[in-house]
């Protein structure tokens, strides 16, 4: 049996679960407003979603930094030092959010002509995004508290909450748009409803389990203290680089493709469903090693510890295995469902030999992210990120093209877009053998 092994599906498998509602959310948008009398409306979304999705991710390290903090102070069993990761983060969270809907006006111009071309799909992913960005706040609060309830086990809570926004974000998308007739604003206005219905369940969870308290209200004083403050934003802010670097990496790939036609852009943009596939199922277990690991960090368990995170990675290359396996047995089938043009069909299966070595070749990367938010090691997630953009995914592309000029630049590319998450994984397991044997050596 291997050790752990309850314990990690506990938490891996009410995450994934929760996972598969984000991609169906899509669906359900694209099937509601394509059925409208005009294709600018899908199209209006789908700039309105990306700008928002660029501007989400972008905060992803509020969850980050309450998993490794909150888990790492339930390890040591200190109640009070929990609850004031908590409230800080919440605070923080409520500010950043508040500032990004007051301050759209400088930066939403610039944003949408970035993102479009001009005429009525702008108008109207203006209109979207107007709409939508009240709901940043209500986002930013459920990273965190997403984040607490992962950092104590509860990660079956993080599932429901993220059920009732999801489930009653498409409830909402049919009531608003095929009902009401608001078209985009309806979209906008499902999800800022859902997330804000979210967010005050969430709270109302915290309230009623005794983790927001008038005690912690009377000692607020206390959430500032300069040490903590320092841990916080150190940590946030290398978890920040690490975000930008992979956005900017998933940027570039889109760039990349679109320099080469538009055939091969919709191409590679059913080729990366295979990445997100892979990502719904190994994010499960990098949930799952955060909470562990940052727990039993906490108790500075370090025989405990490595178990856990040795039996993460066996799971996890086993999980990868098997996604190989199943995209080379029905790869072509998946991408016959996503499109059904023969061009894209045909030029996908020139190139879907890297998706069969992707889940193994990027699996190394999730364990460790989980492993360092748990654990707080963010330099390393940092320094990884920046190597692994700045002199492996970009020196590849480029210098590919001036030594394999015979080759295709998509094959070039995606040999890239590989080794770029190859000597991520690499690189972050150097950096953390190294530095966790001197803390076990230290301890």
């Amino acid at each position: 049996m291997i050790p752990y092994f309850k314990q990690i599906h506990r938490i891996a498998l009410p995450m994934m679960a929760a996972s598969v509602s984000v991609p169906l959310l899509g669906v359900v948008d694209t099937a509601i407003l394509g059925h409208l009398d005009s294709p600018e409306y899908l199209a209006a979304v789908n700039i309105g979603v990306t700008a928002m999705n660029m501007l989400i991710w972008g905060f992803g390290f509020l969850r980050m930094s309450t998993v490794g903090l909150v888990a790492q102070a339930a390890g040591r069993g200190d109640s009070r030092l929990r609850a004031h990761h908590l409230a800080r983060a919440l605070t923080v969270a409520l500010a950043l959010g508040v500032l990004v809907v007051l301050s759209q006006f400088l930066w939403l111009p610039g944003l949408l002509w970035l993102l479009s071309d001009g005429g009525s799909s702008e108008a109207l992913a203006r209109d979207y995004l107007v709409i939508r960005l009240w709901s940043v706040p209500f986002h930013l609060l459920l990273f965190v508290i997403n984040g607490y309830f992962l950092a104590v086990d509860r990660a079956r809570l993080v599932m429901y909450l993220m059920l009732i926004s999801q489930v009653g974000n498409m409830l909402l998308d049919y009531l608003l748009v095929m009902v009401f007739h608001l078209d985009v604003r309806g979209v906008a206005w499902g999800s800022l409803i859902s997330q804000a219905v979210a967010a005050l369940v969430g709270i109302g969870w915290l309230l009623n389990k005794d983790y927001l308290t008038s005690e912690l209200w009377r000692s607020r004083r206390q959430w500032w203290q300069k040490s903590q403050l320092r841990a916080l934003f150190s940590l946030n802010g290398d978890v920040f680089i690490r975000t930008l670097c992979l956005m900017a990496v998933f940027a570039l790939m889109t760039r990349f493709s679109a320099e080469q036609g538009a055939l091969i852009l919709a191409t590679n943009a059913v080729l990366l469903n295979f990445f997100y596939l892979t990502s719904y199922a190994l994010d499960g277990y990098a949930h799952a090693i955060e909470s562990i690991s940052g727990r039993l960090y906490g108790q500075r368990d370090w025989q405990s510890l490595n178990l856990a995170v040795a039996s993460v990675f066996k799971i996890s290359a086993g999980v990868a295995v098997v996604m190989s396996v199943l995209f080379i047995v029905s790869g072509q089938s998946v991408v016959s469902i996503l499109t059904d043009l023969p061009t894209v069909r045909a030029t996908a299966s020139e190139y879907l030999w890297w998706v069969y070595i992707l889940p193994v070749a990027a699996m190394l990367g999730f364990v460790y992210d989980g492993l360092c938010v748990g654990i707080t090691a963010s330099k390393i997630m940092r320094n990884a990120m920046l190597v692994a953009t700045l002199l492996v995914f970009l020196p590849a592309w480029y210098i590919s093209g001036l030594w394999f000029e015979q080759v295709a630049d998509n094959h070039r590319l995606w040999a890239s877009f590989i080794l770029f998450f190859i000597f991520r994984g690499v690189m972050m397991h150097v950096l953390y053998k190294r530095s966790h044997n001197n803390i076990t050596t230290k301890a």
